[in-house]
């Protein structure tokens, strides 16, 4: 375990200083990429596909076709008429929350108000009964659990387990909104918008801008996306061997893409390690680029403003009362509860 924990701290920090040219790692036996321009470029290129972090040639890359197709059905299904639908229903739930909110008893943020959100959101997108997703939701912990520290070979085996176990749950709709779609936005999602609100709650004024103009909230995001470091890192895999910047990269070799430092690369970002909601051009790679971005980018994005808005809206202010726990690992942390006080809401 200390060598997995090794490799974890090698390519997960975000010191600016550790942001160069691509190199290959041969611990890792990976190429790591660290450059904003790097990872674009990666995310473009045709000769990369998805991997996870087994260093052997993967021979389950689907075909182009199929993954076009898949792709198509998945944007059939995240329609705007859709996201609209959605939006509405989510943008009710998240006011009502916020409606039972006071200003003098502290409230955990993860887990009182993002964390349920986002659970309703996975039973809607995914067609099933709420009381239901609260069932599986607690079979998926594993899955999400892996993700985070994909180097943590017994996380890995429960999430294999976890992954049988939630497959036969899931029959309809395109294939990225079955059970992933499930882990994601019922797991993964809280995760994020957990980064986004220890960003905001670590720059008060900040907070407060978005709470004067409510309509920066959907710019804003992009912003708390690129400061999220969720995902810390992805892997690709070359599938035939071709240049890349400069080096040379042979078929069946994996690549390290470190999104949480390209988003913080001092030569893309002025002043990276600070929240900016006003940020122009901020084009993060949170949710990818190219032809393998993320294709429910749209239904997060919807879900991040519907979530953030109605509680910036109401209040002013929010302190931490409580110091904040990490949890997660190389492939992206998260605080495990966000307590804190609001304060100068208006009569």
């Amino acid at each position: 375990m200390k060598g997995h924990a090794s490799e974890s701290n090698r390519i997960d920090s975000d010191c600016p200083t550790e942001i160069g040219p691509p190199r290959f790692d041969e611990s890792l036996r990976a190429w790591v990429l660290s450059r904003y321009s790097d990872v674009v470029a990666a995310f473009h290129c045709p000769s990369l596909f998805p991997s996870g972090l087994n260093s052997k040639p993967s021979s389950k890359i689907p075909e182009p076709e199929a993954m076009q197709q898949m792709r198509r059905e998945t944007r059939e299904a995240l329609s705007p008429a859709q996201l609209r639908i959605w939006r509405k229903s989510l943008t009710a739930a998240a006011r009502a929350r916020v409606k039972r909110m006071s200003d003098s008893a502290p409230v955990d943020l993860v887990g009182s108000y993002s964390r349920p959100l986002c659970l309703t959101l996975a039973a809607m997108v995914t067609g099933i009964e709420a009381e239901k997703a609260a069932r599986l939701s607690v079979i998926a912990e594993p899955i999400s659990a892996s993700a985070a520290e994909p180097y943590d070979p017994v996380l890995k085996t429960g999430a294999r387990s976890a992954n049988a176990k939630l497959r036969g749950h899931f029959r309809s709709g395109p294939e990225p909104l079955r059970d992933s779609g499930f882990v994601a936005l019922a797991h993964t999602l809280p995760c994020l918008l957990a980064n986004a609100w220890l960003a905001l709650l670590e720059s008060p004024s900040q907070w407060r801008a978005l709470h004067d103009e409510p309509a920066l909230a959907v710019h804003a995001v992009e912003e708390l996306l690129r400061c999220s470091a969720l995902p810390s890192i992805l892997f690709r895999q070359a599938q035939e061997e071709f240049e890349f910047n400069g080096v040379r990269i042979r078929k069946g070799e994996r690549v390290v893409l470190r999104v949480v430092a390209a988003n913080r690369d001092p030569a893309h970002f002025l002043h990276p390690d600070r929240l900016d909601i006003r940020r122009r051009r901020i084009r993060q790679l949170a949710l990818g680029a190219g032809p393998h971005s993320c294709v429910g980018a749209g239904l997060i994005r919807m879900a991040a403003v519907c979530i953030l808005h109605p509680l910036l809206e109401r209040f002013p202010e929010a302190k931490l009362t409580r110091s904040v726990q990490w949890k997660g690992g190389s492939g992206f942390r998260y605080p495990a509860s966000l307590w804190v006080r609001f304060g100068g809401e208006k009569a």
